[in-house]
């Protein structure tokens, strides 16, 4: 069994952070009335329906029982999985066919979209702030890579991935990312992997902007820095032939006069002047932005990625998130990495309301924030018509958490790894409370662990593989790699700084 403990509570540095910036309160739109609830007030309410498990049925469909958050209404009810794909989603799914013959998942419990991490550079999530860290505020991008301890991070991180070494470990450490999301309940990750299109990225959370992401094609396009003219030029031939769908690009990360010229040289920097202003791309960061840029934006339908945690660990400040909305820019959320990020998609919801709080007054609710992660990540991705909520057709990715009903959507803003109860991916259930273990797959088979106080199961391995796809590597195998490849390093002493162990897959404060 592999060993999983604790580490510091991560929301690092928050209220010194969060003093140093401040965004005028502005109100976004408003929402779509919600249905009633048919809960009681308060809190404390507990999920209704049986006891959690699993009775097997004799068909191959699979029947979840519980609250369901679509991510836009909830109401206690039925999803029916058939494949990789939803089939039913209602209050009874009992005349659907092969509802009769499904294996039966009690949840007792609340079933959302899988959530959807639409900017995070996982190869780098074996490695948290005790590799390296912020020394000061910076006011633009092209600062903080040049620190040493930052540099000799990214010779140990290459080493690893067989850019640089004799090993190659990029699918351990892709899958170790993966399996950080995926325990926190999310199912799609903007990955930022290379080398690109390997075949271990097929398993585990969807690497989304790689060709093997379970979806039969890529339309996905991703720039961390800035393009060149003949980058743009590429990406805006795409646009027109249909080759990209979604163009997700670092723009305006800083608050510095060369960062805040950044989105304006979009507009100009390829042949034909505007053409990535389109409803195609998405700016990460954007910390900067202002009135101006997101008027922009909001004229040509882009969307704006929030990474909140990273933002205001490098710069001091964010995104003026109320001002976007305000716009009418759809905002997806990311968790960037877990070096000056959050260690997982909850954590940085966690965060993202507590800057909401303590800038703006509290004007981004528990709803808007579980969007963000949902339905609004997968317009961002321009997949919304196959993942991002629950609806008949779509793909079965359902996250589902233990805990209180009364508000669903504050519910998971308040969730944490251990209160995950259940996570499948195109109808594969691949981790979740022991008591959800009968559901998923038998062969090849699932690890037990314990997740801060929790037992788990993981479903790791998968059948066909092989020394060169790694698709058949458990959790073990992958922790062991990393582990001991990593302490190797160090132990070369090419640097005067060490990076074992790896960082936890699970943050228990």
């Amino acid at each position: 069994m592999a060993k999983f403990w604790a580490i510091r509570f991560p929301l690092r540095h928050l209220a010194a952070a969060l003093a140093a910036f401040s965004f005028p309160a502005i109100c976004p739109p408003a929402l779509a009335e919600l249905p009633d609830l048919i809960f009681a007030d308060g809190f404390e309410v507990p999920c209704p329906g049986a006891a959690a498990g699993v009775t097997p049925g004799t068909g191959i469909a699979l029947l979840l029982r519980g609250t369901v958050v679509t991510p836009t209404t909830a109401f206690v009810g039925e999803v029916l999985v058939q494949g990789d794909t939803i089939t039913c989603v209602a209050a009874s799914c009992a005349e659907q066919t092969g509802a009769d013959t499904a294996t039966i998942v009690e949840t007792q419990g609340l079933i959302y979209p899988g959530l959807i991490d639409t900017h995070n550079t996982v190869l780098f999530d074996i490695f948290d702030e005790n590799d390296w860290a912020p020394t000061q505020i910076y006011t633009n991008h092209n600062q903080w890579p040049n620190e040493p301890r930052y540099a000799a991070l990214i010779d140990a991180k290459e080493y690893l991935n067989g850019e640089t070494g004799p090993v190659s470990y990029g699918c351990e450490m892709d899958k170790y990312g993966e399996l950080k999301a995926l325990f926190a309940g999310t199912t799609s990750i903007m990955s930022y992997a290379n080398p690109g299109n390997l075949s271990c990225y097929g398993s585990l959370a969807r690497t989304i902007d790689q060709t093997p992401n379970d979806l039969g094609a890529d339309y996905i396009q991703t720039a961390q820095l800035f393009p060149d003219k003949s980058a743009a030029d590429g990406v805006c031939a795409n646009f027109a032939n249909g080759k990209t769908h979604a163009y997700v690009v670092d723009v305006g990360e800083g608050t510095d006069a060369n960062a805040l010229s950044e989105f304006s040289k979009l507009g100009t920097i390829s042949t034909m002047p505007d053409c990535l202003y389109a409803p195609q791309t998405a700016i990460s960061h954007g910390t900067g932005l202002g009135d101006a840029n997101f008027t922009t934006m909001s004229a040509h339908s882009m969307s704006l990625v929030w990474t909140p945690h990273s933002d205001v660990a490098l710069y001091g400040q964010t995104s003026n998130v109320p001002l976007a909305l305000a716009k009418g820019i759809n905002v997806s959320l990311g968790t960037s990495w877990s070096l000056t990020g959050s260690h997982n998609l909850l954590e940085e919801l966690r965060f993202a309301d507590q800057v909401d709080d303590a800038s703006w007054g509290n004007v981004l609710s528990a709803y808007d924030l579980v969007q963000m992660v949902t339905i609004h990540a997968a317009k961002t991705l321009h997949l919304d018509a196959t993942l991002g909520s629950i609806d008949v057709g779509k793909k079965a990715d359902l996250t589902v958490v233990g805990g209180t009903c009364s508000d669903p959507w504050s519910m998971l803003i308040h969730s944490r790894p251990r209160d995950v109860r259940l996570v499948m991916v195109g109808g594969v259930p691949l981790y979740g409370d022991t008591s959800m273990q009968a559901a998923a797959p038998s062969s090849p088979g699932c690890e037990a662990l314990n997740v801060c106080g929790a037992q788990k199961f993981a479903c790791v391995a998968e059948s066909g593989g092989t020394p060169t796809n790694k698709l058949g590597q458990t959790l073990t195998d992958i922790v062991g790699n990393l582990t001991t490849n990593l302490s190797d390093y160090d132990a070369m002493d090419l640097t005067q700084w060490k990076f074992s162990p790896i960082t936890p897959l699970v943050d228990c404060p």
